[in-house]
């Protein structure tokens, strides 16, 4: 009898709490989470737990060969979001930490795309290889769809997504490549009239000329042959061997027409924005050949966009490295003021950034800028014919940048990962690590902010 309420005990607690927690008690993802999800074992309603809230599942929008997509519902904000997970499909050779690696490069790749104005869904929150809450974005059918079925599509409604179409591609002229981009990425909603970039991985390129490449790849248009249904889902008939096939299908003549016309679009965008680009980099050079005081310089970069050719940037950063970046004073520039240089030069190429890097470290004044800029090395790498000139800046100020930073937790750790670093950290850097301790200013107490204060 005790067995027998033991069960039913047990049979009534998971009955009703199939909550999901994505996070084991050592704060780590649990690689397995989806099984519950696609078994059904989670329903409607039920929790799933976040690394610092809850959510409510709603249902499964989407699972790719790397990502698993639910719809949730946040009773904090009172609204549905998209819940985006890392997962596998064994049957294409992904894995669970591709889907990790896959959610991270998202990640990396938002701010750019974000920074360029681009229709894209906002990022609420985001979990490094674990989860990314995104906005809900509302839709009747993908760019894949449209060309594929076009036959079908009434026509009003096919002009009008052409030409909301045409627009895209005049915000996205800028980008010679997209990450991951491929038709089944953008989206179209009817009601909005709008297509927005669903989703996307990392790195972007910028086009240089008006002549670069498009991120409409004639590849794309080549390879979307097969029939679809109306749900977006491949046609599939059984062949004389018994296997279900896709269906082949001619690529039509409004879908070359649409190509060939958003190829135009594109060229034309940039030949405007090109002009603008030459004008804007005559005037910030107007601008800064007056000043001399290296804040007022920084200002002047603040207030730059972040629409540009990527021929703009680089012009901007040899501008830089070549005119201003002297005045800057030794041990003037912050962890802030390095934030906005990264923020508003747009990509360094290794070739410009190992010149910035070597000149700018004397300009650093604590370890926390000097971390930040050396983990830019590491993001950005750097020009072989520099690595050697680097690593003699680092010596020749580090002394000078440790007796400028507090003796605090954080900056021990700073000390530590450059103690554990065998690149650009020479002998001599490592005689000055070895003497941090009395080189870091001692932390001030409460007691002795107090008697600084009377």
């Amino acid at each position: 009898m005790i067995k027998l309420i033991t069960l039913a005990f047990l049979f009534s607690i998971n009955s009703w709490s199939a909550d999901l927690y994505l996070f084991n008690q050592n704060g780590k993802l649990d690689d397995y989470f989806s099984k519950s999800i696609l078994s059904g074992d989670l329903k409607p309603d039920e929790k799933i737990y976040l690394s610092d809230k809850e959510v409510i599942f709603k249902e499964v929008l989407g699972k790719g060969n790397t990502t698993l997509i639910l719809k949730v519902y946040d009773n904090e904000k009172k609204k549905e979001y998209a819940l985006r997970l890392p997962h596998g499909n064994e049957k294409m050779n992904y894995d669970i930490m591709d889907g990790k690696r896959y959610l991270n490069y998202s990640y990396e790749g938002y701010q750019e795309l974000l920074d360029s104005e681009l229709p894209i869904p906002k990022i609420h929150s985001y979990h490094k290889g674990s989860y990314m809450v995104v906005d809900m974005v509302d839709h009747d059918f993908t760019m894949q769809t449209f060309f594929a079925r076009n036959e079908y599509i009434d026509l009003d409604l096919k002009m009008k997504a052409v030409e909301s179409l045409k627009e895209f591609a005049k915000k996205v002229s800028i980008f010679e490549t997209i990450g991951d981009f491929h038709f089944e990425q953008l989206v179209y909603s009817i009601k909005n009239d709008k297509w927005t970039l669903l989703d996307w991985a990392s790195p972007h390129k910028l086009a240089r000329i008006t002549g670069s490449e498009i991120i409409f790849k004639e590849e794309h248009l080549m390879r979307n042959n097969f029939m679809m249904k109306e749900n977006g889902e491949l046609l599939r008939v059984e062949n004389s061997n018994g296997k279900n096939v896709a269906v082949h299908r001619p690529i039509t003549d409004f879908e070359k027409n649409t190509f060939d016309e958003l190829r135009e679009i594109i060229e034309n965008e940039r030949s405007i924005i090109s002009a603008s680009d030459a004008l804007e980099l005559e005037r910030i050079k107007s601008r800064l050949a007056e000043i001399t005081d290296y804040k007022k310089v920084l200002k002047v970069y603040s207030e730059l966009d972040n629409i540009h050719m990527g021929s703009f940037f680089t012009l901007l950063q040899r501008d830089f490295i070549n005119n201003h970046l002297q005045k800057f004073p030794r041990g003037s520039v912050n962890t802030e003021e390095l934030e906005i240089i990264f923020s508003k030069f747009g990509k360094f190429t290794p070739f410009y950034f190992s010149q910035f890097a070597e000149k700018i470290i004397e300009s650093i004044d604590g370890l926390e800028a000097f971390m930040y800029l050396y983990n830019m090395m590491n993001k950005i790498g750097l020009d072989e014919e520099f690595e050697d000139d680097i690593s003699l800046a680092i010596a020749k100020h580090l002394e000078r940048i440790i007796s400028n930073s507090v003796h605090e937790a954080s900056v021990l750790k700073m000390i530590t990962t450059l103690k554990d670093d065998f690149g650009l950290i020479n002998y001599r850097s490592r005689e000055i690590l070895a003497r941090a301790d009395e080189l870091l200013k001692p932390a001030t107490s409460c007691r002795d902010n107090i008697k600084s204060f009377f």
